[in-house]
Formats: structure tokens, C-alpha cells, sequence
């Protein structure tokens, strides 16, 4: 087949090779009879090339970095000791059950970053029992946590430049005015009561959207411009957080930020200020590195709509019941074949909204067939329920 007619996803982890599917080097169908379905595939080559390019882009500019992988994109253990072995990654976590997932992980204190919302005085107390980093965005937060601290503890103030950038931009994927970050009208107020409280701020965090797109350039440039400009205000800076975004396609119209330009865009904002460069990638680098298979349980017609029914539901992968966000679905026994018919595609507990696509053409499909969901390694497994006790699923890292 030539190269020019060939899928978007077909490459380094998903890929086909004498008309079969593969993830790395391992053969869907013989990864589903070995585990069983629900299954989901995890590519670690793609996740360590992942973090080398990162790392590569940003030392390309001259800036001093800091990846803190973003723990709740995906805990599978075998995949963070992946990400724990590179040795320059360490953990952004939300939450303290996250803290104590990463420290028993053998990540020390001084690898995690913790950025959560709305903590309360025991999460509070818990973040300053285990030494690590916490950036703030609230002034009952920063009240609460002083009371809690030695003098001179270090801090980050976490702000929202109230601009919208990212996939999709709607309520569940845009971090704009929302529930999370201080306003910038609000950080000298926050950076004087952090003082008074005995609290030393060395850390700027901001996170400006999940996905971020080629055509939010201008966007993300004026946003960084802004977090610097507040940035400059700060005595004891150390390091400008910005957060994670970086994404990649999802189907085959997207069109992500391309890493070189992220970090050119960083680079351009903050290079100025002499600081290193924390970021929390999730998304960017396990995204794509893995897939979800499943099983066709049942094909039927409904009123002219064609279904196929999977062994695997809304609490498998939230993408399309919460997000609202696509995936490819790929036929396994025939990923290149001619996609002549349609199917919506539903899941298996008893609601209505546990439908992964509507109307999407893939070529025929019989019950015993396999279809893979692509990307599925970041916030598939990790926001998995157990809905109708149907929260049955397998991870391997291939």
C-alpha cells in the first residue's frame, strides 16, 4: 500500500505489518488471546522517546528543565517504574493518596511537585508532613498551610490567565476562568500574604489548557507573557511551572502544537529570567503510547443505525460518555481494509450515553471481532469505574 494512503495513527506504537495490527512489536490479536479483552496496551519505547524529546527540546533553547509526569494520566505501576528508571522525571501529583503512590513508587520528596484543588486543612496537613512542593491558588489555602509550616517553607502560586486555549475548548477540557488558579489581578495580594505568613515563594505555575492546538499560538504566547510579567514580581524565583497541554491527534483532522514549538513559544516568554522550566506532561507522553482493545460482543440493526456492541463501557474509557473527545477505532482483523460500512459503537452497562462513536465506518464486523481504541494511554484506565460491576479490565506494557 503506499505510504501516502496510509492512516494518520500508523507509526512507532500502532502500526501494521503483513495486514497485522501491532503495538510495538507485539501482535494485537495475540496480545488479546494471551490477557483477554478489555486490554489495554501500553508502548514504552514511545513513552521514553517521549521524555527524550522533551528534554531535548527545551535544552535546545539553553533553559534548565524539570519534567514532573503527571500522575493522574495513568498509575499502571510497570509504566510509572518506566518513567521512575529515566531518572529526570519526577511526579506532579493532586492529591495525597497521589503523593503516597509516588512515594512508594521510590519517588523522594524532592522529585514531586503537587498542584491539587480545593484541599482541604488534611490534605494540607499531609502535603507539609511529606515534604514536597505545593503550589497554591487560594488565600484560605495559603493561610491554612502556613499555620501548618516551619517558617521559610517554599511555595508556588498557581495563576489563571483567563485565556482559553486547548482541544475542544468547552467546560470539561478548558482550565480558563474556572475552578482552578488565581487571577492574575489577585497574585500580588497572594504573594504579600504568603510573606506575611512566613511562606517564601520560588514557583509560578500556570496551566493554560489540555490539547493545545497549532492554531493557539498567538493564544499561548500572550499567556505566557502575562504569567512572566508576574513572574518578574517575585524575589525569590527559582522556576516557572508550565504545567502540561501538549497533546497530540486524536483523529486524523487535528492539528496539536508541535513540541519544537512549544518550546520555542517557552523559551521566547522565559528565557529572560534565568529560572529552569518545570513542566507536567501527561497526556504528551503516554497519550499515544497506548491503545485499548476490545471485543464486538453483538452486531444488530435498530431503525436503519447499524450497532456493534463491546466488552468494555464508560467506566473502561471516559474519552467520549465525559469528555466528549473521539477516538480512532481500528478493525483489528482488517486495520487497512475498505471502511464500507457504518457502525455506532456501544458499550456494555445499562445507560444511555455509554456510546464510544455514532455512525463511524469501518469495514464489517462480526461478533468475536476485535477493535482497538486509539490513543488510550493517558486517563483511560486511571478514571476507571466499576459501574454494573463491569470495571473489568487488563494492562500490560508492551
Amino acid at each position: 500500500m503506499p505510504q501516502a494512503a496510509l492512516p494518520w495513527w500508523n507509526g512507532r506504537t500502532l502500526h501494521v505489518q503483513h495486514d497485522s495490527l501491532r503495538i510495538g512489536s507485539a501482535c494485537v490479536e495475540s496480545l488479546a488471546r494471551e490477557h483477554g479483552t478489555p486490554l489495554y496496551v501500553y508502548h514504552g519505547a514511545q513513552v521514553t522517546d517521549r521524555v527524550n524529546a522533551m528534554h531535548a527540546a527545551l535544552a535546545q533553547h539553553g533553559l534548565p528543565s524539570r519534567i514532573y509526569y503527571a500522575l493522574k494520566a495513568n498509575r499502571f505501576a510497570p509504566l510509572v517504574a518506566l518513567l521512575r528508571s529515566q531518572g529526570d522525571v519526577g511526579i506532579d501529583a493532586c492529591s495525597p493518596r497521589e503523593i503516597a503512590y509516588a512515594l512508594d513508587a521510590g519517588f523522594s520528596p524532592a522529585e514531586i511537585s503537587v498542584t491539587a484543588s480545593c484541599l482541604s486543612t488534611r490534605d494540607l496537613s499531609y502535603v507539609s508532613q511529606s515534604g514536597c512542593h505545593l503550589n497554591l491558588d487560594t488565600t484560605s489555602a495559603i493561610e491554612r498551610y502556613a499555620a501548618l509550616q516551619p517558617a521559610e517553607r517554599r511555595i508556588g502560586l498557581r495563576v489563571d490567565t483567563g485565556i482559553e486555549t486547548g482541544y475542544g475548548v468547552n467546560q470539561k477540557t478548558s482550565y480558563a476562568r474556572g475552578k482552578l488558579g488565581m487571577m492574575p489581578e489577585d497574585f500580588d495580594a497572594a504573594l504579600l500574604g504568603a510573606s506575611a505568613h512566613g511562606l517564601t515563594v520560588d514557583t509560578v505555575h500556570t496551566h493554560l489548557g489540555w490539547g493545545l492546538r497549532a492554531s493557539d499560538d498567538a493564544l499561548i504566547a500572550r499567556a505566557f507573557a502575562l504569567v512572566a510579567e508576574l513572574a518578574e514580581r517575585v524575589p525569590a524565583l527559582t522556576t516557572i511551572n508550565v504545567g502540561g497541554g501538549l497533546g497530540g491527534r486524536l483523529v486524523a483532522d487535528d492539528a496539536p502544537l508541535g513540541l519544537e514549538r512549544w518550546a520555542q513559544l517557552v523559551a521566547d516568554a522565559f528565557g529572560h529570567l534565568k529560572v529552569t522550566i518545570a513542566c507536567e506532561p501527561g497526556t504528551f507522553l503516554v497519550a499515544e503510547a497506548g491503545a485499548l482493545v476490545v471485543e464486538v460482543a453483538s452486531v444488530w440493526q435498530k431503525r436503519g443505525v447499524q450497532w456493534a456492541g463491546i466488552d468494555a463501557n464508560f467506566g473502561t474509557n471516559l474519552y467520549a460518555a465525559h469528555y466528549g473527545l473521539p477516538h480512532e477505532i481500528i478493525a483489528a482483523r482488517s486495520p487497512l481494509g475498505d471502511a464500507a460500512h457504518e457502525y455506532s459503537i456501544a458499550g456494555n452497562v445499562n445507560e444511555s450515553g455509554d456510546v464510544f462513536a455514532r455512525d463511524r465506518a469501518l469495514p464489517a464486523l462480526d461478533a468475536g471481532d476485535l477493535l482497538v481504541l486509539y490513543p488510550a494511554g493517558a486517563y483511560g484506565s486511571s478514571m476507571s469505574s466499576d459501574h454494573c460491576l463491569r470495571g473489568n479490565f487488563t494492562e500490560v506494557l508492551a
